[in-house]
């Protein structure tokens, strides 16, 4: 399976933040004026079944508009980090990402809580989380927010939240909000604001200093949320099913190991972008860049600022990789900025390239089916830079 250290829908975005497979970035080649005269596509490329153009993206269906939504929520998330520097290990691997009512949500919070979400038709869920490493964390910190239909329908939820908590919890007192020590050392809590419930569990060695990880959340959460500008459940299906193209650009998924096929196919600004992230120091790359917009499918799509700002980020991308823990596949040489390599921990094969404004990245299981995929995204921005 992809990247097999992260959990299910992360094996894509695994690799939008993780594949690098060298250090070295061929340009595209100039005239004597220093002009590009535009990528060359080799003739005879295999792309085995993959399409080499741009995707039909359809009118968003309900679940997808929601996925949307819960994207655009990425920017009303605090980043976790903020509330201590220790946190910032984490993004795509521990599930930031959007999530439905009924797809994994108990993996985001207690099922006595996902019970409660559900029975109050929870629409969308967008959380964030982070420690200082990615297993067994010392120090952790969840933030989510979860959308209902209005603010007396997330006050209901909050209550159902409440009553199915159990008295077997220690109730911890932070002013205006529901908290339990969920299990010594681990706080999880609860308010309503607006149309959401925002979750936050914060894990320590000590329930006092998860306490205080938990409050100083809520004191930079709060306002954000209280700025955004929730999407009316009247107009939640009528969100772009696209950004300028960014998803079309991206090669479909179209056997994803999650049950929605939305979620695996979809977009999102630089806010989802910088939560995705594995380590958020390398957020700084991207904002360098001007990156805009990410596409994700089969492969993901970064779009830049312009040419210079994406062959720059290729290559900060590549100078993150480790490169011992991945070893050279071969690619056509009319490729130019195309490199791929095979992962020495699980045997999966992951490529990045750029061509124009656009740096793309995928992991699959075979070398042959990196290549080709690469071949046909490579193709794709090529005919549409």
């Amino acid at each position: 399976m992809k990247r097999s250290v992260v959990p299910a829908l992360a094996l894509a975005l695994a690799a939008a933040t993780l594949t690098a497979c060298s250090t070295t970035v061929p340009g595209i080649a100039s005239d004597s004026a220093g002009n590009s005269p535009g990528p060359v596509i080799p003739t005879g490329l295999d792309v085995g079944q993959n399409p080499t153009t741009l995707r039909d993206i359809p009118p968003s269906s309900t679940d997808g508009g929601w996925i949307v939504e819960g994207n655009r929520m990425g920017d009303a998330l605090i980043q976790v980090s903020d509330v201590d520097p220790r946190l910032k290990i984490g993004g795509v691997a521990l599930r930031s990402y959007p999530v439905l009512d009924g797809l994994n949500l108990s993996d985001r919070v207690p099922d006595a809580t996902a019970s409660a979400f559900s029975r109050n038709k929870m629409h969308v869920g967008m959380t964030t989380t982070r420690g200082d490493k990615l297993e067994k964390p010392t120090v952790a910190l969840r933030v989510g927010l979860y959308r209902f239909d209005d603010a007396a329908t997330a006050a209901k939820a909050l209550d159902a939240v409440e009553a199915g908590a159990g008295s077997q919890r220690r109730i911890v007192g932070i002013d205006g909000v529901f908290a339990t020590e969920f299990k010594p050392g681990t706080v999880d809590s609860y308010r309503a604001e607006g149309p959401f419930v925002i979750n936050v569990s914060g894990t320590a060695p000590t329930t006092g200093e998860a306490t205080g990880f938990v409050s100083k959340a809520y004191a930079l959460q709060v306002p954000k949320v209280q700025r955004f500008q929730p999407t009316p459940v009247s107009s939640v299906q009528t969100l772009p099913s696209d950004d300028g193209g960014i998803l079309a650009r991206t090669v479909y998924e179209a056997n994803p190991p999650i049950y929605a096929k939305e979620i695996a196919n979809n977009y999102y600004d630089l806010a989802g972008l910088v939560l995705r992230v594995e380590d958020v120091s390398d957020a700084d790359m991207y904002r360098a860049a001007g990156v805009d917009a990410v596409g994700q499918g089969k492969t993901v799509v970064f779009r830049a600022r312009d040419t210079a700002a994406a062959a720059k980020l290729l290559a900060d991308r590549r100078s993150h990789a480790d490169p011992t823990k991945t070893t050279p596949v071969a690619v056509p040489a009319g490729l130019l900025t195309v490199n791929c390599g095979q992962y020495t921990d699980d045997g999966t094969v992951g490529c990045s390239g750029q061509v124009g404004r656009y740096v793309f990245s995928l992991s699959t299981d075979t070398a042959l089916d990196a290549v080709q995929t690469a071949a046909a995204q490579y193709t794709i921005l090529a005919k549409n830079p």
